[in-house]
């Protein structure tokens, strides 16, 4: 209890941190009120370092309540002097009763999507059915109605109408070209490294930018400050090791994560074709250099091998990541401050039969500066941002171009709070391209949200560029080679309109939310038939969700139907990622110390060109006087003109597992039976033209996983 006199006259400011009074790690979102005597309630949220921030408090004594999902509330008194700047730290202790996930978040009650945005939590990720006992950061995005793929395998994700290179994923605060491996349902993060992560589909504010179809803001977790821990994973797909230990024990901490894949042994082992081999590693040095600041470290690591169409075009992918981050916030500054540098590469080669080598790479690096001014209930952001880039591609041997490009920005956003529910957040971002010689983009955001009862409407309208453009086969899902450039002189600048209204409510356990949206694409970068094309379009489209939770139970459901068409100067088409049907639905069920979960998808099958005709070209073999009996030569399909004319069928999958837990001395064991496609449903990847047969998705793959956490 703090017990300091003065005279009620004059302003104090409380700047604070809420924390794991265990692992020093922050706790995000936790609610934090202050009630002064006359019964006056003011609220705040505990920002993603845990920070919380109230200006402008008469002098005098106030009760001070912080609460948070899987902690006991805390609950304290605190007396404010004229003037005075305080910092103060809040440790909350985590709940001793050993609950589930599931059981946990139906307590306190389930936070389900709010339009424009989904916050995905370890309890989401973990109650969903994946291969292994770990889980992947994957599936939870996966899960999302306005995600499409074009395969199980591929690691290429389209959001509401964007390519898969216009997605912006960030691993905290680092930017990544290529964050999925090449195996659908797997990222270059597994689930127990991960605290939270932001899918935004539209409508995202100002201090993000550089894409125009989504933003995947992750942050990892801060390793334990007290004790040593860890988790190790073994399943036919992977083996993986965790590990997390206190440096300087209250005060720095080390999170690591390693996998590596054995899906490809397993395959051979039950005659499965499964030729993927993939490899990850994330690490992150976590210290609290006060009450309020923290300084940070992360290094990720991502390599994958394979052949998506099963006839030998070999694939390789290399993702190397590496930043750093600075965060304040303290009566010193009356304000917060957030300082971060970061470096990524990228490095990509194609090996296809008959066809010339190719490789490509792209590098980036730069910093961001932000500060963050709370006036009142107001929050004020601004920032700077600096990147530079470099690519090289080379589609043909001893053919490689190179290209050096830079970017700035600077940005502010606001949440204004207007009272009675209404929440205001305008913003406004400017970007420039000096080495492209670009007019600076001027990107006007606007996000608007009214909370009545248990009822949020939220609407939100911006404008997004992309200088930077990755350039991938449209025609040809098994080729997912990618070489990133800048966008073409002649060329506008890919640019999206995004406009958004949706709505969420609650009806006891259950909560509903539906949403519409509307982007107008213009100027984006396609390879078609050998040929770079300045396309336009729309994507218009609706998403259901629903969710039920109850202790041990939870349910969710989500649909969305999209429109998408392109157009460019001599057609208009259906891109291959259009999905006009998207349904999910999955479950979770935990007793004492069972868990069963399920997931079942049904998507429309998604636009294919349409094969005229194929043949083996026997030019050289013929020149070098082989006979035509014996004469072989690369494949060569002859597509229909008009480009995907025809429909793949509709998509459908089951996936099953089965848990036990139990507790054994210093640990916890989980048994874990799964079963991806369970009803080993036929889904046709794409036709091979040569084989004239149809090259199916992953078949029936049964697993029996073991997953060991150190307590």
């Amino acid at each position: 209890m703090l017990l300091v006199a003065g005279p009620a006259a004059a302003q104090a400011d409380l700047f604070g941190v809420v924390a794991d009074a265990e692992s020093a790690g922050p706790i995000v979102g936790a609610a934090v009120v202050l009630t002064d005597s006359a019964g006056t309630v003011r609220g705040r949220g505990a920002g993603t370092e845990g920070q919380f921030v109230f200006r402008g408090l008469l002098s005098g004594r106030y009760v001070l309540r912080v609460t948070a999902l899987g902690y006991a509330p805390l609950v304290d008194t605190l007396a404010l002097a004229d003037g005075e700047r305080r910092d103060l730290a809040v440790s909350l202790t985590p709940r001793t009763a050993a609950l589930g996930a599931v059981e946990v978040e139906a307590i306190e009650g389930a936070a389900v999507r709010e339009p424009g945005l989904t916050r995905l939590r370890p309890a989401d990720l973990a109650a969903l059915p994946t291969l292994d006992p770990g889980g992947d950061l994957a599936s939870g995005i996966l899960a999302q109605p306005g995600v499409s793929t074009l395969g199980d395998r591929g690691g290429q994700l389209s959001v509401r109408g964007g390519t898969p290179t216009q997605n912006l994923v960030l691993v905290d605060g680092i930017p990544l070209f290529q964050p999925f491996h090449l195996l659908g349902g797997y990222s270059a993060l597994p689930a127990g490294v991960v605290r939270s992560a932001d899918v935004y589909a539209g409508g995202w504010p100002a201090r993000f930018g550089g894409r125009i179809a989504s933003v995947v803001d992750v942050t990892g977790r801060t390793g334990h400050k007290r004790r040593v821990g860890g988790a190790v994973t073994a399943s036919p797909v992977l083996l993986g090791a965790e590990v997390e230990l206190p440096i300087v024990p209250g005060d720095m901490s080390f999170l690591g994560s390693v996998r590596q894949s054995v899906v490809e042994q397993s395959g051979e082992a039950l005659g499965i074709a499964l030729p993927y081999r993939f490899s990850d590693a994330y690490g992150k040095l976590h210290a609290r250099l006060d009450a309020t600041s923290t300084l940070q470290g992360t290094v990720l690591f991502a390599d994958d091998e394979g052949d998506l169409g099963i006839n030998g075009n070999r694939i390789t992918t290399r993702t190397e990541a590496a930043g750093g981050q600075f965060f304040s916030i303290s009566s010193a500054f009356a304000a917060a401050i957030d300082v971060s540098a970061y470096w990524s590469r990228f490095t990509t080669t194609f090996d296809p039969i008959g066809a010339p080598f190719r490789e490509a790479s792209a590098e980036t690096f730069g910093g961001r500066f932000g500060y963050v001014y709370y006036v009142g209930p107001h929050t004020v952001r601004t920032g700077i941002q600096a990147s530079s880039y470099l690519f090289q591609y080379s589609f043909q041997p001893n053919a490689e171009t190179g290209q050096n490009t830079s970017e700035g920005s600077i940005f502010v956003d606001a949440d204004l709070d207007l009272g009675a529910g209404v929440r205001l957040e305008p913003g406004l971002r400017v970007q420039t391209f000096p080495a492209q010689a670009r007019t600076t983009s001027v990107e006007p955001r606007l996000l608007m949200s009214w909370a009545t009862g248990p009822s949020l409407f939220r609407a939100a309208a911006g404008v997004y560029r992309q200088e930077i453009v990755g350039l991938q086969d449209q025609r040809d899902v098994g080729d997912v080679f990618t070489a990133w450039t800048t966008t073409q002189t002649a060329f506008p600048v890919p640019t999206a309109v995004h406009r958004l209204v949706g709505w969420e409510g609650g009806f006891g356990p259950v909560r509903l939310g539906v949403e519409g949206y509307a982007k107008a694409l213009s100027g984006q970068t396609i390879l078609l038939d050998g040929r770079l094309l300045s396309t336009n379009g729309n994507a218009r489209g609706v998403e259901v969700t629903a969710a039920l939770r109850r202790p041990g139970l939870r349910l969710d459901a989500r649909y969305g139907a999209q429109s998408l068409t392109y157009r460019d100067a001599e057609r208009t088409y259906r891109p291959p990622f259009h999905r006009p049907h998207r349904l999910s639905v999955d479950g979770r069920v935990e007793r004492g110390p069972f868990a069963l979960a399920a997931a079942f998808q049904l998507t429309s099958g998604r636009p294919i060109s349409e094969v005229a005709g194929a043949y083996l070209d026997l030019t050289e073999a013929i020149a070098r006087g082989i006979p035509i009996e014996a004469a072989s030569g690369p494949g060569v399909v002859l597509f229909a003109p008009e480009p995907y004319g025809g429909r793949t069928p509709p998509y459908a999958r089951l996936d099953v597992s089965a848990e036990w837990a139990v507790r054994i001395p210093g640990a916890r064991a989980v048994v874990q039976a799964a079963v991806l496609n369970a009803t080993d449903r036929a889904n046709v990847f794409y036709y091979d033209a040569l084989r004239a047969e149809p090259v199916n998705q992953l078949p029936l793959l049964p697993t029996l996983g073991l997953r060991v956490e150190v307590e």
